[in-house]
């Protein structure tokens, strides 16, 4: 998957789980946040990807007002 690809499926995914109450207010993107997306893009994509690169990508795009969870760092998810 290119980066371009993740990037479209990103702005594509992250307004339903930043919405998804049972993950949190919105306000913090938690790693039960990206756990949710990841798991979510994968389905979508049909094909799994590195962790990694999700929470790279994920940075930018994440809106002003949500800030991201310290507990997120460069370490893989565990689903």
């Amino acid at each position: 998957m290119s980066t371009v690809e993740l990037d479209a499926l990103i702005d594509r995914l992250l307004p339903r789980v930043l919405a998804d109450r049972d993950l949190g207010d919105g306000r913090v993107f938690t790693r039960l946040h990206l756990q949710h997306l990841w798991a979510l893009s994968c389905l979508h994509a049909g094909q799994c990807y590195d962790e990694t690169l999700l929470i790279d990508r994920l940075t930018a795009r994440l809106p002003r007002h949500v800030i991201l969870s310290q507990d997120i760092s460069a370490t893989p998810v565990t689903v």
